[in-house]
């Protein structure tokens, strides 16, 4: 039997940076729209590319860090301080990137990752930290990890999304080989025996599991003819690719025994005789081991001797379909989030991979900066064949367990697929379902004319009552092919301004026109300082002297608001 153990360390740390960088690449796209009120200082604009190279020289350097403060510990020096990933192919990063990437990180503090015991309210235990976070360990309290830190970001763990990250490597894996195991979170054992004659050589299949892999994960991948020694072969080395030897007992004498897939008091004890390293537990005689472990101490003593007999157990390829959308705004809003739930819903049921086939599961989850993940899971009594018998089912959750957080963006997984179970058709046809496909029909035709670009909306009010008139109502695609994300239907646009002396306005640029605002027709001021993305405007109702061309009603009204907290000029639409 040849084993490939994939390994990828600090596989949530990780998984956090790649969602940092997709939020610095949202933010910087909401700078460029010039709709948001974050200032230049605040907004980190990033290319992909520079993101990429940010989660491959920060896996590199994490884990090097990591394990040259448990190899101190254990004696073992084999990992250098420069162990960054050397990625060969496609995922190969330049080193001039990776040094605009370590720039950019030194700015940062040091940043933990916590599990809450119980609902939240446990003691927080650091599950993996950030680069930087040095002599943090993971199992350490947070108290203890902030004493080693001058400066620290603490993010609650969110497991969900790590499972989701590491689902991904099982099944970009599943696309090499057939036999591939889900052990730990970060750990994956694949036979790769039998698959020589389909890729040309064992190192050729090696080669496709470690591409396989998203290049910021820096994977690190083992080959031995054991679970165990494949494991150790990919733990002990830089991310690449290594090879256990012949001499399986003599390769694992130097490792230190914190290796073994053991409990933590069964490796105490093994300390407290005097048993370091795994060649000292070989050198014993098994039945000395098994006198004092029992059953755990002979498998040891043979994991130790380089004896693993363990088979790959191969893991149920686990199909679901995904769906992501940015809200607008974020908002604690349940109208909001039933909205974006029912827009999530129609895309999933589009999607060609559900084949028709009924549903048994959904998963709804909210996030926010700063704020541990909203997470809700839905199983289904019946599995469900169409969307909005899934919506029935989803909304009553929602209205009974609503998240607590102001929600950014949700994420909606479907699983549990089984086959279609069919329909009886009714006498006499839906008008609503009918009414529904000819608005389809219609989109499409016009997309055609229209160069693909969405033509047809659907209204939805969410908040009528709210102060700002871009958070009243949103305007959706109805097409559920389309990913676009949900858009405010009255959304500001900044305009120039010049100010009388009393700071009110005084002319508006209004195309290429400058115009004179000839009267003030109305003003109010509103501060909604509580929301997460605090709101505090001006407004002015004016009216424009000239010939009354600029829009608005007959006599020339457009409606301005000055943006308190960023000092920007906006023309007010709807």
């Amino acid at each position: 039997m040849r084993v490939a153990c994939v390994l990828i360390t600090h596989l949530r740390a990780k998984a956090e940076m790649r969602r940092k960088g997709e939020e610095r690449g949202e933010r910087s796209e909401e700078r460029e729209d010039g709709l948001d009120s974050l200032s230049s200082e605040s907004v980190a604009a990033r290319s992909g590319s520079q993101a990429l190279s940010e989660l491959a020289c920060a896996g590199g350097h994490t884990e090097g860090r990591g394990e040259r403060s448990e190899e101190r510990e254990d004696g073992l020096d084999s990992l250098s301080s420069e162990s960054v990933a050397a990625r060969s192919g496609s995922q190969a990063l330049s080193e001039q990137a990776c040094e605009n990437t370590e720039e950019m990180r030194a700015e940062e503090p040091s940043t933990l990752i916590v599990e809450r015991g119980g609902s939240g309210g446990g003691t927080p235990v650091v599950v993996d930290y950030f680069p930087g976070a040095v002599g943090v360990k993971v199992g350490m309290t947070l108290e203890q990890a902030v004493s080693y830190l001058a400066e620290t970001v603490v993010l609650n763990a969110d497991e969900l999304y790590y499972r989701q990250v590491f689902g991904e490597v099982i099944r970009a894996l599943q696309g090499v080989s057939d036999r591939v195991e889900g052990a730990e979170l970060g750990t994956a054992y694949v036979r790769i025996d039998g698959l020589e004659a389909l890729y040309g050589g064992e190192e050729q299949v090696v080669q496709a599991l470690l591409e396989a892999v998203p290049a910021d994960l820096t994977a690190r991948i083992g080959v031995a003819d054991a679970k165990f020694p494949a494991f150790v072969a990919a733990r002990m080395r830089e991310p690449g690719v290594s090879h256990a030897p012949e001499d399986v007992r003599g390769f694992l004498a130097r490792y230190s025994v914190e290796l073994l897939p053991v409990e933590a008091d069964v490796k105490s004890k093994l300390h407290r005789f005097g048993l370091y390293r795994m060649g000292k537990v070989a050198a014993m005689a098994e039945h000395l081991i098994a006198a004092q472990f029992g059953r755990e101490g002979s498998r040891l003593w043979a994991l130790c001797n380089g004896i693993d007999d363990s088979p790959v157990v191969a893991t149920a390829f686990e199909e679901s379909i995904v769906e992501e959308i940015a809200l607008p705004f974020n908002s604690t809003s349940i109208e909001l989030l039933l909205v974006a739930m029912d827009t999530l819903l129609r895309r999933g049921y589009a999607r060609p991979e559900r084949g028709g086939r009924v549903v048994g599961a959904a998963t709804l989850q909210g996030r926010a900066r700063g704020w541990p993940p909203w997470t809700l899971p839905v199983a289904f009594k019946e599995p469900v064949g169409r969307w909005e018998g899934a919506a029935a089912l989803v909304r009553n959750r929602i209205e009974l367990e609503p998240p607590q957080i102001p929600v950014e963006d949700v994420t909606l997984t479907l699983s549990d697929f089984r086959g279609g179970t069919g329909m009886q058709m009714g006498l006499f046809e839906d008008v609503k379902e009918t009414a529904g496909r000819r608005l389809m029909e219609m989109e499409k035709r016009l997309q055609v004319r229209m160069n693909g670009n969405h033509v047809l909306h659907r209204i939805a009010e969410v908040a009528p009552w709210h102060p700002a008139p871009e958070m009243r109502a949103l305007q959706i695609p109805i097409d559920p092919e389309k990913r676009d994300d949900i858009r405010p239907l009255h959304a500001p646009a900044r305009v120039e301004v010049r100010e009388g002396s009393g700071g009110e306005p005084a002319e508006v640029q209004l195309g290429k026109r400058w115009r004179r605002v000839a009267r003030v027709a109305d003003r109010w001021t509103f501060d909604l300082w509580w929301l997460a993305q605090p709101i505090t405007r001006a407004y002015y109702r004016v009216g424009l002297g000239g010939d009354g061309d600029a829009g608005g009603n007959g006599d020339g009204q457009v409606t301005l608001f000055r943006d308190e907290r960023e000092g920007g000029w906006y023309r007010q639409n709807g």
